[in-house]
């Protein structure tokens, strides 16, 4: 078989089937008295479930309940890290840190909320992990990094968040 001719054939046979492929179009095999517009209207509902509001890390501690624990900070910026909404704050001179990293809604595990003391686990690095709804959220303060001092604060701006999210 020529070239010419085995390329026309392989024209002949990809071209339809890669339109067929590219094609977004669906045939609805339904019969006509089956066809409803329920699925339609099931979001319009009112006992819907609405999707989860998002949420700004940022917006949960104010600079009067920040400041007296790091000094003067940048006042909380968005950050990178685990979570739908992260939010640093720190202090550029003495390095003293607040971040808070609020999750998904569906991120906490169901028996997140009876992991420790108040529903609080505390890690390594002054960090503690504890629920918000369904949402798994983690708060660091970093003002001493030798001994447990932070974690009274950890429990006090975590009941703060709880009541604002």
């Amino acid at each position: 078989m020529k070239r010419s001719s085995l390329a026309a054939v392989c024209l002949l046979v990809l071209v339809p089937a890669l339109a067929a492929c590219g094609s977004d179009t669906a045939t609805d095999t339904r019969a006509p008295d089956d066809r409803s517009p329920s699925s339609a209207s099931a979001s319009k509902e009112p006992d819907a479930a609405a999707p989860a509001k998002k949420v700004d890390a940022c917006t949960l501690l104010k600079p009067a309940e920040i400041t007296p624990i790091i000094g003067r900070n940048d006042g909380g910026r968005p950050d990178s890290g685990v979570g739908e909404s992260v939010c640093l704050w720190e202090n550029a001179e003495t390095y003293h840190s607040v971040t808070l990293s609020i999750g998904s809604p569906g991120t906490a595990a169901s028996d997140q909320s009876a992991s420790g003391a108040d529903g609080i686990s505390f890690g390594s690095g002054n960090m503690a992990e504890f629920a918000v709804g369904d949402r798994a959220c983690t708060l660091q303060v970093v003002t001493s990094v030798t001994d447990e001092s932070d974690r009274p604060t950890m429990v006090k701006l975590i009941g703060l968040v709880r009541t604002r999210l």
